[in-house]
């Protein structure tokens, strides 16, 4: 079995393939990007139990840790991972800090349009029950 990898080959298939798609005569645009539709869900309305998922997803996973347990079985690989991370740490820290930061502020931005998005509801079924009333009273006259 030949494990060798032809990187030519491979870039000649992507050439290829940017030819046969035509992106090699004009600049791609956003819309020309394909993107599976599990992904991305346009149009298809709001759906309060996909809403609530995404946030329970939002809530439990805003943070990360810098320290992420280091594998590898052969501990000379183990020792030089260590050592590369304490000597990125004043890079990666701050930006992982700063990252969590963010993450937790959306989630709390999500949170509060949840608190909306339960309040409009609320006044929706008011309304309902409002305009219901009104066509009970209307009728009656």
């Amino acid at each position: 079995m030949n494990n060798d990898i032809n990187i030519e080959e491979i870039m000649d298939e992507i050439r290829q393939n940017i030819k046969d798609r035509g992106y090699d005569k004009e600049p791609v645009s956003f819309e020309q990007i394909e993107i599976h539709s599990s992904v991305l869900k346009i149009g298809t309305g709001y759906d309060s139990d996909e809403f609530m998922n995404e946030l329970e997803f939002l809530d439990s996973n805003c943070t990360t840790s810098f320290h992420v347990p280091i594998a590898g079985g052969n501990p000379l690989s183990v020792f030089i991972k260590k050592v590369i991370r304490k000597m990125t740490r004043f890079i990666v820290a701050p930006l992982v800090d700063s990252q969590n930061a963010y993450n937790v502020s959306n989630v709390k931005c999500m949170n509060q349009v949840s608190e909306f998005i339960s309040e409009m509801e609320q006044y929706k079924t008011r309304i309902e029950q409002l305009e219901k009333e009104l066509k009970e009273l209307k009728k009656n006259d």
